[in-house]
């Protein structure tokens, strides 16, 4: 889908994925170099070349997984959903919008199925995405969607925080098994000031962190291209989130990328329900964004 001097490009046969966002030539998605180009048929003997040093592969690009990770079979995604061919159920392109909507096939782990849907409306560099996670199973399933995209380091990122619980008197938590976050704070990889944290995701440095945020809002300044990318998703205050709270970032250790993740509340699927869960997105030219970022994407009201 391309205007406006914005390209995305979904690639329904890796896990319905949004694999570009290009902005007047400058691309935010990082896609792993060794994967570009190849596809997951479900035959089971090219799994572990796909896979590499890894326990999935890690294709790149923006995906839905279902939380909480701690759920994942064999601690890694649900394989069908995550890596075999989705199916393109629509495409439009209209004088008021263009998109596509791509659905998964049912996982034969969880009986859960993922429809995405992204909608660019005209003479926008703006989009939505939204998620359906259904649950097409037999069984009551407690999950969540969780909507991960992988960026090109280096990148900025900030998230304007929410009064916290005590147990985090910043607003910001590192996620166990990382870095801890007094470590982070005191190297300068994670500031707090003026209610917002500000996260440097330059170098290859493994750590990942939650965040308590009210408004749902993260965006991303690539500083080197000049491109501010910002989405924002509604926040349910008092509902539980898979992970605690509801926006995550993650740096990778190895690979040149960095990740902004949104998290829905947890609900319980029973048989034939559904969470539909719906992602503003945003890029701009930081030189020509005079507006604070809060302003950046319409909050949802519904």
């Amino acid at each position: 889908m391309r205007q406006n001097g914005l390209t995305l490009s979904v690639v329904p046969n890796v896990g319905g994925r949004l694999m570009g966002i290009n902005l007047a030539g400058q691309e935010l998605c990082f896609v792993h170099p060794e994967l570009a180009g190849r596809t997951y048929s479900g035959d089971v003997s090219d799994w572990p070349a796909l896979c590499g040093d890894w326990n999935f592969p890690l294709w790149g690009g923006g995906k839905t997984w279902v939380a909480p990770e701690s759920d994942w079979p064999q601690g890694a995604p649900h394989r069908d959903l995550d890596s075999l061919p989705w199916t393109v159920k629509e495409v439009w392109c209209t004088a008021e919008s263009m998109g596509v909507t791509v659905q998964s096939p049912i996982c034969s782990q969880s009986g859960l199925q993922i429809s995405r849907r992204l909608t660019l409306p005209a003479n926008a560099t703006a989009w939505t995405v939204e998620h359906t996670l259904a649950n097409c199973g037999t069984e009551v399933r407690t999950c969540g969607v969780w909507d991960v995209l992988m960026l090109c380091r280096p990148g900025r990122v900030s998230v304007p925080l929410a009064p916290s619980p005590p147990t985090h008197p910043c607003g910001i938590a590192a996620l166990p098994g990382k870095e801890p976050l007094e470590s982070l704070m005191r190297s300068g990889t994670v500031e707090v000031s003026a209610g917002q944290a500000r996260i440097h995701c330059v170098a290859a440095r493994e750590f990942k962190c939650g965040f308590y945020s009210e408004e749902g809002l993260i965006h991303a300044d690539f500083e080197d291209g000049g491109i501010r990318y910002a989405r924002r998703s509604r926040v349910e205050p008092g509902q539980a989130y898979a992970h605690g709270h509801p926006i995550e970032v993650f740096n990778a250790p190895k690979l040149d990328y960095f990740e902004v993740e949104t998290h829905s509340p947890l609900q319980q699927l029973s048989p034939g329900d559904c969470i539909r869960y719906l992602i503003h997105e945003r890029v701009s030219a930081l030189a020509g964004d005079t507006h604070p970022p809060s302003t950046l994407i319409e909050k949802e009201t519904t």
